[in-house]
């Protein structure tokens, strides 16, 4: 179980490597906004535009990266305020660790379960599964006969794994995710549409996390494939025999068809489709609401949809396509 915790500004420094200015004594129980934090929080400044709130601000200790006047009680300077600030993040976390295993879980008397690991109430393992040392699994959670996963994960209730599953370590899955879905293949056979069974599975690397309701299809033959770091946000569909590069990330609500290949160091907009089998280089950039039909072969900054407008300004400018378009 989390508990609320209660640090020094001493020992945030400490943490950090940093030094302070001012009171570091003060005990700080959490984290807060310069506009809206209280007295026992700790916040962080890190851009300009956010300056405007420093004369106002109540916060017991701030993240500068150059120090200020007289602004709040404690100052900790830090030479880089983001990188600083994930650590202090994770100093407060009040993430699920583990708690044993509960009397109402259900795990098949073959299941694999390494040490340390914390299994909540009504969560089932199948058949065969291997769970990796020090791995917490939520309440609620299926992991289906054949599943492995490895050290130090998450899987937060509710999560579906499903047979043909293979995780890495210290991945993060949350609530609702469903990894290794049907893939979405069918025939169609004398006007009728006939399911084709997907005989792949998926297989996810190292250092992965995959947010809340995204879903994950296995693969038609080859598996589905999220390689080392990449990172999904909520409510995202990923195709079958999808190719994920390492340290790829994905913003929520993105549609992924089957068999796209994803280069590494890619980062995408929320909202973005892309069309199957197509391939993406590394190190690719799309805007949110980004439409992508075909192959990109080189890096860069990718956008394709526009922004909101009035709609007489839309409808004109909708009128000028057309005319575009037309057939001279």
């Amino acid at each position: 179980m989390s508990q609320k915790k209660l640090l020094s500004v001493h020992d945030i420094a400490q943490a950090l490597g940093a030094h302070v200015i001012g009171d570091e004594k003060r005990q700080i129980t959490g984290a807060g906004t310069l506009e809206h934090g209280q007295q026992q929080q700790v916040g962080f400044l890190a851009e300009r535009q956010y300056q405007r709130y420093i004369d106002d601000c109540q916060l017991g200790a701030v993240l500068v990266q150059a120090p200020f006047d007289d602004i709040v009680p404690a100052q900790i300077v830090v030479d880089d305020v983001k990188a600083a600030w994930r650590t202090v993040a994770d100093l407060f976390s009040t993430a699920p660790v583990a708690s044993g295993i509960d009397a109402r879980a259900v795990i098949a008397e073959d299941a694999e379960v390494a040490e340390n690991v914390s299994i909540a109430a009504g969560a089932v393992i199948g058949s065969g599964a291997k769970i990796g040392a020090s791995c917490v699994i939520g309440s609620g959670v299926v992991i289906e006969p054949g599943v492995s996963i490895g050290r130090d994960g998450t899987i937060i209730a509710g999560a579906r794994i499903l047979a043909g599953t293979q995780i890495g370590a210290r991945v993060f899955i949350d609530s609702g995710a469903v990894i290794g879905s049907r893939g979405f293949g069918y025939a169609l056979e004398n006007g009728h549409w006939h399911a084709i069974a997907q005989l792949g599975g998926v297989r996810i690397g190292d250092d992965v996390d995959i947010g809340a309701n995204t879903t994950i299809d296995r693969g038609a033959i080859e598996d589905t494939v999220l390689e080392d770091g990449v990172k999904l946000d909520n409510l995202i569909q990923i195709g079958h025999n999808v190719h994920i590069g390492a340290h790829t990330i994905i913003a929520g609500a993105c549609v992924i068809a089957g068999s796209v290949r994803f280069g590494t160091h890619c980062v995408v907009g929320g909202a973005s489709v892309f069309a199957g089998h197509i391939q993406i280089a590394d190190g690719c950039q799309f805007t949110g609401h980004s439409s992508v039909s075909k192959s990109i072969t080189k890096s860069g900054v990718y956008c394709s949809a526009l922004t909101v407008m009035p709609i007489r300004q839309w409808k004109r400018f909708v009128a000028k396509l057309k005319i575009f378009g037309k057939e001279k």
